[in-house]
């Protein structure tokens, strides 16, 4: 069985393009960011490298996803 690591991710409010993002990284690296609609009522996810965003109700949602890809995809 695989040994457990523990990882820690930080989510940092930066701007892009003119608009206040919340990017989440682990260590140096970026694993996506998080940007709200116009609406103010949902938001858009972005996996790090990817110009598609996938749109969510809530803030967590948006976080639980960049997460799940993360784990997914890390080697």
């Amino acid at each position: 069985m695989a040994k457990e690591q523990k990882i820690t991710v930080k989510q940092e409010e930066v701007t892009r393009n003119g608009h206040t993002v919340s990017v989440l990284t682990v260590g140096k690296v970026e694993i996506g960011y998080i940007e709200p609609e116009a609406d103010g009522k949902h938001f858009q996810g972005f996996v790090a490298g990817s110009m598609q965003g996938n749109r969510f109700k809530n803030l967590a949602d948006a976080e639980n996803y960049l997460l799940s890809e993360y784990h997914l995809h890390r080697a």
